[in-house]
């Protein structure tokens, strides 16, 4: 008699985490070979998936990169917001909004990196421009009590100042301590104008 083997069935993943695996194996891809490299196809082979799979959930690779980068920057913006809730009163709010969002950025370096090379469009496709400053804009609300007036006309400023030292430090034109005060001391002397 011989014995049959029979393989486990394959299991289905929810339509959220399916697309969970499909941008963890491009950020994967992306990393280790470029935004440029990548294809629905390469996508779909390097996650164990038929080659219509990642149709059902993207229209095209473009569309993946998107999602993938708004996935990096919206996980780094809900986890500088966490560390400002879960800090006690009379802390240096600033301080530790800028200190969780260099230790978020240095997580998510080489996947950011390779999704905002020299010409891509991917940033500007996702919009997070937008987002990110009605993120700091919030921000400030909660956090330092402006009104939404001001904290609408001071998040850009944040905004820009924030993504300026975070690209001087991953392209090694800063250090990180050095460009961690000069932030804490440009949006601190913002808030004191009101």
């Amino acid at each position: 008699m011989t014995d049959l083997v029979v393989a486990a069935p394959r299991r289905r993943l929810r339509s959220d985490d399916r697309r969970h695996q499909l941008l963890d194996t491009a950020a994967t891809l992306v990393v280790a070979h470029g935004a440029a490299s990548l294809s629905m196809e390469r996508l779909a082979a390097a996650a164990g998936v038929s080659k219509a799979l990642p149709y059902k959930h993207y229209d095209n690779i473009d569309a993946v990169l998107v999602d993938l980068y708004r996935r990096e920057v919206r996980a780094l913006g809900t986890a500088v917001w966490d560390a400002m809730r879960a800090t006690p009163a009379r802390h240096d709010l600033t301080r530790v909004a800028i200190r969780t969002y260099f230790d978020q950025l240095a997580l998510r370096r080489d996947v950011l990196a390779a999704l905002t090379g020299p010409g891509s469009t991917i940033g500007a496709s996702a919009g997070t421009d937008r987002v990110g400053v009605a993120f700091e804009a919030d921000v400030l609300v909660e956090f330092a009590g402006l009104d939404r007036r001001r904290a609408d006309e001071v998040a850009g400023i944040v905004q820009g100042a924030i993504v300026g030292a975070a690209s001087a430090w991953s392209s090694g034109r800063g250090r990180r301590q050095r460009l961690e005060d000069d932030l804490v001391w440009l949006i601190d002397g913002l808030l004191r104008r009101r």
